[in-house]
């Protein structure tokens, strides 16, 4: 299916939009629980100035045209004005590189929400490091093909004589959409301990689907992609359309679950002071500094049991519970930060 240059603008704009809301409404909803600022709220903040490059770059290109354009249906040159074809070609390589910087500034964002809920499972926390050496690796592998594909690098704005297929960008967008599979797949595989580690109520395996069924969601967006701009022999217009659709699923798989659990947490923690005041007599106030609070829990909460003597609780891997053991003394230091997040685990509040 072919679109034309307003379509491809449309759906732009769209899906631009969608994602700056979402990405704005994390902001404000941080901002207003106040809550610490990290890592990912700057990632958040950079992927919405990307987002607004990106389009304004899109509107530019599928106005002057493209070296591609010219290729791909010959009457393109009666239809419109070529003077700026070169200006356009440009445009567009400036264009993959931020949808790139975008798609992966948001397996960035995902990638923190994952690695702060698996914290202290061993396997999955050195999954997580190399997720993020080949995150790493692969943005640099598409960026470079992005631009070397064609050599020299003025053929990307060739039209006479023929270019060939590099102009296309067949091997950028192959590396870009295979690179993204795999690393959604490394997101899923780290995700997995929160399905396994014990038996959870029938809203938390919802919850728990949900964040799976997203991840799926990126990866069937991506073969889609890749499909369908193959059977358009790389369509300029066809490629903008579905990146643009691909940037905005991305956006909206990293950010809504935070999103949702900030909006969970400060409806619980409204609902427990309402009922912490008599007669609901003065408005609830936000605290100065609220805590971390965790809205699904990746383990249940150890609570003190009473003993006979000194007791120590261990962690049984395989019945996913901590069992009581007896031991001859309390330990005269206090445990160690990986064994109480072994002990703790539960999704942070994150942005």
């Amino acid at each position: 299916m072919s679109y034309d240059s307003n379509e491809a603008q449309n759906v732009g704009y769209a899906c631009a939009a969608f994602s700056v809301v979402i990405l704005s409404s994390r902001v404000i909803i941080s901002r207003w629980r106040r809550e610490p600022v990290d890592l990912s709220f700057f990632l958040v903040l950079l992927s919405i100035l990307v987002i607004i490059g990106r389009i304004i770059t899109n509107n530019y290109y599928l106005k002057f045209g493209t070296a591609n354009d010219v290729l791909h249906d010959p009457g393109f040159s009666d239809r419109h004005d070529t003077s700026m074809l070169k200006v356009g070609s440009i445009l567009v390589l400036l264009a993959r590189v931020l949808l790139t910087a975008t798609l992966w500034l948001q397996i960035c964002i995902l990638l923190l929400f994952y690695s702060r809920i698996t914290s202290g499972i061993l396997w999955a926390d050195r999954l997580t490091n190399i997720t993020w050496v080949i995150v790493g690796i692969t943005f640099v592998a598409v960026v470079l093909a992005t631009f070397l594909e064609c050599r020299p690098i003025d053929v990307y704005w060739q039209v006479d004589p023929d270019p060939g297929h590099c102009v296309r960008a067949y091997v950028q967008l192959l590396i870009q959409g295979i690179a993204n599979i795999i690393i959604d797949l490394l997101l899923l595989s780290i995700a997995y301990p929160l399905i396994c580690l014990r038996k959870r109520s029938l809203s938390e395996y919802i919850s728990l689907y949900t964040l799976f069924a997203l991840g799926t969601f990126c990866i069937v967006i991506t073969v889609i992609r890749v499909v369908l701009i193959f059977s358009e022999h790389s369509s300029q217009t066809t490629r903008s359309l579905w990146a643009s659709v691909q940037m905005f699923v991305s956006c909206f798989v990293a950010n809504t679950p935070t999103i949702y659990g900030s909006l969970r947490v400060a409806r619980r923690m409204k609902r427990s002071g309402q009922r912490s005041m008599p007669g609901y007599a003065e408005p609830l106030r936000r605290p100065a500094h609220p805590e971390r609070e965790s809205w699904m829990k990746m383990d249940e909460e150890i609570s003190p049991m009473p003993t006979s003597g000194n007791s120590l609780m261990v962690f049984s891997p395989s019945s996913a519970s901590y069992d009581e053991a007896a031991a001859p003394a309390q330990p005269s230091h206090p445990p160690s930060s990986t064994q109480d997040r072994r002990r703790r685990l539960s999704i942070g509040r994150i942005l």
